[in-house]
């Protein structure tokens, strides 16, 4: 019976890290297999395993509270929308049910076993493969999700060195690290996901550096930042005059002076969704800063029409604030807050820059379709989970 047990918890890690490989492509039918396998093996393990009988409660668990209320917000401000549920409704919806089960898999526990180079080894692997996808011409995903999803994997890479007991461990680990970043470097598109990875490239190796020669670590520091502003120069769009005609400022300043009008409790997400586009064509501003150069001038935007898949706020804060008012300003702060404060020991740089990746990230794009709750959620589960496991006992 023991090694039954053992198993169960296996197959669900097993269907933790296919899930987490599966990220990049969306639902797809790899995926839908993944979900089976992780559910059936969470539910077989605390079955067998009896998990509630050592259940308690700790403060980590809170973060997981705060995503179940990021769910549980969107369909409570629903009952009051005077908008019947609209397509771009039950697209959110399908989104946020990740916060949901996450949230409700991390109060209740899981096994014990997940460790952090099971994660890292992973996202390694599916980062090769989405090299020689990138190099073949073939679309993976949106560069949101792919650049942040190779960012996130770049930053359990430089987590996991450290732990690695040989040197050809270490180079093969580093190795596989640049090789992963090479899907953003082939990338034409993706300006914050590139200028993400170069910061966290040039603090995690300064850092390293650093602990062994302090002189090696400011020199290094400096090298970095001087081939860093070199490889931004040669992307798209960094000229001057694309900052200051940067077309989210006009759907942020469209944005803002919406939610002003229903700052408290927004205006619901399918209300919103009618509004804020048919609102966006009679506003001067939004016209000549965001509709005519976007979605007028590039073909696959026009096609798609006045939906809000393309004239949505470009900021989750925003997003959150326009749908059901500040308190999902308040819960994704919070969601932040949390997070950077789980017990992770030496790590706490590497969770650190992984929010920072996110935050950015939540900056430019709304979470739900553009930046998945499924990889926000399953991204700190594997942190909380894992590499508070990888410290001493003292420290967790």
């Amino acid at each position: 019976m023991k090694r039954l047990n053992e198993i169960f918890q296996w197959i669900s890690i097993i269907g933790f890290l296919m899930v987490i490989s599966s990220i990049p492509y969306g639902w797809t039918g790899y995926q839908r297999i993944a979900c089976i396998v992780m559910l059936t093996g969470y539910f077989l393990n605390i079955l067998f395993n009896q998990q509630w009988k050592v259940w308690k409660w700790n403060t980590d668990k809170w973060m997981y509270v705060v995503m179940i209320a990021l769910w549980a917000m969107i369909p409570l401000r629903q009952l009051f929308d005077a908008t019947p549920p609209t397509d771009y409704y039950r697209t959110q919806m399908n989104c946020h049910h990740w916060f949901a089960f996450v949230g409700m898999v991390g109060i209740v526990g899981s096994t014990p076993k997940l460790r952090l180079w099971h994660v890292t080894c992973t996202m390694l692997a599916t980062s090769l493969v989405m090299l020689v996808q990138t190099l073949c011409g073939i679309y993976i995903n949106s560069h949101m999700v792919v650049n942040l999803y190779v960012n996130a994997t770049l930053l359990f890479g430089f987590a996991t060195l450290s732990s690695l007991p040989r040197w050809w461990q270490k180079g093969l680990m580093i190795l596989a690290m640049i090789l992963s970043w090479g899907v953003e470097f082939f990338l034409p598109e993706g300006r914050i996901g590139m200028f993400t990875s170069l910061i966290i490239i040039s603090v995690c190796v300064t850092y390293y550096l650093y602990r062994y020669s302090k002189i090696a670590g400011w020199l290094c520091a400096v090298l970095l930042v001087v081939l860093s502003a070199v490889v931004m120069m040669q992307r798209g769009k960094m000229t001057y005059y694309d900052f200051v005609y940067e077309p989210r400022f006009a759907v942020w300043d469209y944005s803002v002076r919406m939610a002003e009008q229903k700052p408290i409790c927004g205006y619901g997400l399918s209300t919103l969704s009618e509004q804020y586009v048919e609102q966006a064509y009679s506003d001067s501003a939004m016209c000549a800063g965001f509709i005519q150069p976007i979605i007028y001038n590039i073909p696959k935007f026009a096609e798609q029409g006045k939906t809000m898949m393309t004239h949505h706020p470009h900021n989750a804060f925003l997003m959150y604030w326009l749908s059901v008012g500040i308190i999902g300003v308040v819960l994704l702060l919070a969601l932040f807050v949390l997070a950077a404060r789980l017990p992770v020991g030496d790590n706490r740089l590497f969770l650190w820059m992984f929010l920072l990746a996110l935050f950015l990230q939540c900056m430019t794009e709304p979470v739900g379709p553009h930046l998945h709750p499924q990889f926000i959620a399953l991204m700190l589960f594997a942190w909380e989970k894992s590499v508070r496991r990888e410290v001493p006992a003292d420290n967790s």
